[in-house]
């Protein structure tokens, strides 16, 4: 070999070390650390907007946690499964999360399908958090179980006060889809409403179109002041069609949460005005951390986020807190931090009273000119 040619390898020789000083070489890759959660929501049937929505709050948490340091030093992962709003099916999924061995689940979107996550986690310990499941039974009695919304009982009463206070309501028609989870919403709207002095013409049942139809007509010679629904968004729709066609147009139409995203099912003109419905969140909100979350969530999506991306936003946080605030992966250790902690989340500040529910602000959206809007913040009412 020439003394050139050994001039060479010296100096290949000489960068490589100079390299392995400036990167850190090592014989193998570095070892990356996870906490892995488990997420169970609607992604395919009747319910998928709702899992899409929350899907994306996810997937944004995830995104910032990881930017800013992970959870206890370590990345977090999230094992998304798709429960279909099917309540057989998600026990199948459930058991892939515990075979997975995650260390918590954030899940579903419905409380009929929640339930059932609820009852099988209660058994193994499991912390579970729902972002929307709304009914107070999924966390009745079971200390490892939470949510991050209102209960229906609280966003009930809440639009019954701006429907006598804010809007001056003398009168109102309650109507449902069912006597369970919303007719209990009806029975306490009408309580608080005529507490506050307003008088409830009728609380009426219905299965279908023709069934709203029909009760409309009854209501026709008395039209009330305010009329809630708190059914889901699809079914309001077309109860609010139908009452615009019939001349409700002086009408206030109310709803729940479930109206979240209602503006898809509204094609007429005419039809969207004097609706409101309640929320764990809105995006014109001032806050600073909502308008954060709100930019952020438009650049990744390129479309403003509803409740359900908020509120799942907010579990994926609530957890994580929790087990920082636990310095633990322990179930037991990540549920008290839960139940003693105060988290502020997108949708507001939030603590759990003794069944694991926050009691936190609920939001009156109003539909005007084709935008969701806030009409009125009510603060811990």
């Amino acid at each position: 070999m020439s003394n050139q040619g050994e001039n060479m390898i010296k100096k290949i020789f000489a960068a490589t070390i100079l390299l392995c000083i400036l990167t850190g070489c090592s014989r193998g890759r570095e070892t990356v650390e996870y906490i892995t959660f488990g997420a169970l929501i609607p992604l395919t049937g009747e319910y998928f907007s709702e899992g899409l929505r929350a899907l994306n709050g996810i997937q944004l948490a995830k995104k910032r946690i990881n930017e800013n340091g992970g959870v206890m030093g370590k990345k977090l992962d999230i094992i998304i499964l798709n429960d279909r709003g099917c309540e057989e099916y998600i026990l199948e999924q459930y058991a892939v999360l515990m075979e997975r061995g995650v260390t918590a689940i954030i899940g579903s979107s419905y409380s009929s399908v929640t339930m059932v996550l609820a009852e099988a986690a209660n058994r193994d310990g499991i912390p579970v958090i729902s972002p929307t499941a709304t009914n107070f039974l999924v966390t009745y009695g079971r200390e490892n179980v939470f949510r991050a919304i209102f209960i229906d009982e609280y966003q009930a009463m809440a639009i019954a006060h701006f429907a006598r206070n804010t809007l001056e309501a003398e009168t109102a028609l309650i109507m449902r889809g069912d006597t369970t989870g919303w007719g209990l919403m009806g029975d306490v709207f009408a309580e608080e409403f005529e507490r506050l002095g307003g008088r409830v013409i009728a609380k009426e049942n219905y299965e279908n179109r023709p069934g709203i139809t029909n009760i409309l007509v009854t209501h026709m010679a008395n039209v009330p002041d305010v009329i809630f629904n708190p059914d889901a968004a699809l079914a309001s729709a077309n109860l609010i069609h139908t009452a615009m066609m019939l001349g409700y147009y002086d009408t206030y139409f109310l709803g729940s949460d479930l109206w979240d995203g209602i503006l898809s099912y509204i094609y007429e003109p005419a039809a969207r005005q004097n609706v409101y419905y309640t929320s764990p969140f809105t995006a014109d909100d001032t806050d600073g951390m909502v308008a954060a979350f709100v930019r952020d969530f438009f650049i990744e999506f390129s479309q403003m986020p509803l409740s359900s991306s908020a509120a799942a936003h907010s579990a994926v946080f609530i957890l994580a807190e929790a087990i920082e605030t636990a310095g633990s992966t322990d179930w037991v250790d990540i549920v008290s931090a839960m139940r003693s902690g105060e988290f502020d989340v997108v949708t507001g500040t939030i603590s759990f009273d003794e069944n694991n529910n926050p009691r936190t602000n609920v939001y009156v959206i109003e539909i005007k000119e084709g935008l969701y809007l806030m009409r009125e913040k009510i603060v811990k009412y």
